[in-house]
């Protein structure tokens, strides 16, 4: 399943924790690529929010020729908590 397809099942507006995760980017990098214009989102009074349909739209606007896989939470590598800035993923490999 793409992502942009888990987006479009989503029925209500999303929150930045929810894009964030499933984006697997932190919150802080949702709300500097909405004010921005980076990714398109509505801001309904001091909160900001989230169109499932315009997210997916944009998601394949960003991956016309690679769709982006859903990976699933077990699949994914995290650096470790106490050491974040060092971790390199390809020093696994």
């Amino acid at each position: 399943m793409l992502l942009a397809e888990i987006v479009e099942g989503k029925k209500e507006a999303l929150r930045v924790a929810e894009v964030a995760q499933i984006l697997d980017v932190s919150i802080k990098k949702i709300y500097r690529m909405a004010a921005k214009g980076q990714i398109p989102s509505l801001k309904i009074s001091s909160s900001i929010r989230f169109d499932p349909h315009d997210i997916a739209a944009w998601l394949r606007s960003q991956s016309s020729t690679n769709p982006i896989p859903a990976v699933s939470p077990r699949n994914r590598t995290y650096p470790p908590e106490n050491n974040r800035r060092a971790y390199n993923p390809l020093s696994r490999i």
